[in-house]
């Protein structure tokens, strides 16, 4: 049977540019990892230069990719763990572009990151990963300070717009930061042309974060070039991406969205354009940012979703699964490794892990802003050697972090995520928070079975 699903699962990817497999079965037969031939690179991965049966996946700044450090971490993982899938920073909210060939009101646009990105990217496909490029899309710090008539306007004078080094006619968002306008056509061209970029570097994937409208700051201030309406925003999205997902599929490339966790929850769209069941159509895969961190007290009907991993990723995949149904889109969560407010270990990675396989979904991303992945939580289980390794760097990280703080005379903080998960709330998630009623329902136990570390390990990698 394992050997049938293995040989369909070839054939399928081998006629298909972009293959999006109903990922649904165990991690045991997923697990693909293929000896490399004699004199052929090591195949850490699943089928070099293809797509993974099942994705799972870490995310890795720009800057972070280009170091020769960063490198020997990451790879370490991805020879040595089920980690198949990267997706590498190329452009941020800050509006700087990672990869050569970009220009912005006629001038180049480019940070030299990674210097070799395109022989890099070839390194890894070769070993067997999927490479994937995330791009924000809206938030653009950039394009709205050099490009202001792209930027959304305010229709009042915000203070902290000039301070921040904006017209004093651009709108800014309660951190002073610069939004594009989601109507713009011109915008749109812009970040398309991006993507085409990254497809031509070799990226196998584009996933598109921040495609949305603003939520925190005075947003009835907002002015855009079309008129502006919770149907008119939820219409833009789609246009967008149905005109990148054209343009990208020409490529063989393939197109995935961050949204917010609570977009599978909610009946409407947010306020900030993303309706679930009305984006879904656009893509190949949508990954909600499922942080448990994220949620606030009493959410599903749990007391701390923060201390409860399992129970809350299992509520918010299960909704957002009702919404999905029978659409063939790719549900791939954005999972939480990073610590903040409790303390994330392998067993709490694993959890959400195993809330996703518990509802048949297979695919997942894992998100720590600083890229220190936590391998306790990943397959197969560490060894002796390997745990000692695991305690010896969480040791000097943490002296690192103390003598830092101590060089800055500051006391040491959990560590936030970047903004791309914003660490607190919007105002409306807040809203839709308190108006949505408690489940009177019993909150989920895990099955008392289930351990971190007692599954049947799979065939080591390479």
């Amino acid at each position: 049977m394992k050997v049938c699903h293995r040989l369909i699962t070839l054939l399928t990817l081998s006629c298909l540019a972009f293959a999006t497999p109903a990922c649904s079965q165990s991690p045991d037969e997923t697990q693909t990892s293929t000896t490399a031939a004699k004199g052929a690179p090591p195949v850490w991965g699943d089928l070099p230069n293809d797509r993974p049966s099942c994705i799972r996946g870490i995310h890795l700044t720009s800057w972070y990719t280009g170091t020769k450090k960063g490198r020997a971490r990451f790879e370490k993982l991805l020879a040595d763990t089920e980690i198949n899938t990267v997706v590498i920073d190329i452009k941020e909210s800050e509006g700087d572009v990672y990869i050569p060939g970009v220009k912005l009101d006629g001038k180049p646009n480019f940070v030299n990151a990674m210097p070799d990105i395109k022989e890099y990217i070839k390194y890894l496909k070769d070993r067997g990963i999927y490479v994937i490029a995330r791009q924000t899309i809206f938030h653009d710090n950039k394009l709205a300070r050099e490009k202001p008539e792209w930027a959304i306007r305010s229709s009042s004078p915000i203070p902290k717009a000039a301070e921040k080094g904006y017209r004093a006619d651009v709108w800014v968002d309660k951190k002073g930061s610069g939004w594009a306008d989601g109507y713009n056509p011109e915008v749109w061209k812009y970040n398309i042309d991006i993507a085409e970029k990254a497809g031509e570097l070799g990226f196998q994937e584009v996933q598109f974060d921040y495609v949305r409208f603003p939520s925190d700051g005075q947003t009835k201030l907002c002015v855009y070039s079309k008129p502006h309406s919770s149907a008119t925003a939820v219409k833009a999205l789609e246009d967008f991406l149905e005109r990148a997902h054209t343009k990208l599929k020409a490529q063989g490339v393939g197109l995935s969205i961050d949204v917010f966790g609570l977009v599978g929850s909610s009946t409407g769209d947010l306020g900030i354009g993303q309706k679930l069941d009305r984006l879904i159509g656009h893509v190949d895969a949508i990954s909600p940012m499922m942080y448990p961190s994220h949620y606030y007290a009493g959410e599903f009907g749990i007391k701390d979703p923060n201390s409860s991993p399992y129970e809350t990723i299992y509520h918010s995949i299960r909704d957002t699964k009702r919404v999905v149904g029978n659409h063939p889109v790719e549900l791939r969560p954005w999972l939480q490794d990073f610590s903040l407010g409790v303390k994330y270990d392998g067993k709490k990675i694993r959890d959400q892990i195993d809330a996703a396989a518990d509802l048949g979904v297979n695919e997942w991303l894992l998100w720590n802003p600083a890229c220190r992945y936590t391998r306790g939580g990943l397959m197969p289980p560490m060894n002796e050697e390997e745990k000692a390794e695991e305690a010896k760097r969480a040791a000097e990280e943490k002296k690192e972090k103390a003598a830092k703080a101590e060089k800055e005379g500051t006391t040491e903080k959990a560590e936030k995520p970047v903004e791309h998960k914003p660490a607190e709330k919007t105002v409306l998630e807040k809203k839709t928070t308190e108006k949505k009623p408690a489940e009177k329902k019993p909150v989920l136990k895990k099955p008392v079975e289930k351990k971190t570390t007692e599954k049947k390990t799979p065939p080591k990698k390479g």
